[in-house]
Order: structure tokens, then C-alpha cells, then sequence
């Protein structure tokens, strides 16, 4: 079982990670080759799907 420091710890690290992928520059030009891979073909449903996951921080987490 986890005690609350592992809990919170957990917590925290998700956090983090949901906003190094959805916001940070560092992956900017990660974010930006998969939005121009989904405009080349906007109506794919996989595609369209991949792009809301990378920009919803909800999707995300």
C-alpha cells in the first residue's frame, strides 16, 4: 500500500509530465511535426485523435 509521500509524490510527477508534454517549449518541435502531419490529412480520425491528446492537458493526464 502506498503511504502519502509515495501518493503525493506520484501525484506531483504526473503533473509534471502532463505539463512538459502539453505545454512546454522543449517539445514544441515534437508538437508541431504531429500538427503537420494531422493537417495533411484532417480527415483522420487517428490523427485528429493524437492531436487532441497532445493539446489537452485533461487528454494527457
Amino acid at each position: 500500500m502506498l503511504d502519502l509521500t509515495h501518493l503525493a509524490l506520484l501525484g506531483l510527477a504526473g503533473y509534471r509530465g502532463t505539463q512538459l508534454a502539453v505545454h512546454d517549449t522543449i517539445l514544441d518541435p515534437a508538437r508541431d511535426r504531429i500538427i503537420e502531419w494531422h493537417e495533411r490529412r484532417q480527415s483522420s480520425a487517428t490523427r485528429s485523435a493524437v492531436v487532441t491528446l497532445i493539446s489537452c492537458v485533461y487528454c494527457m493526464g
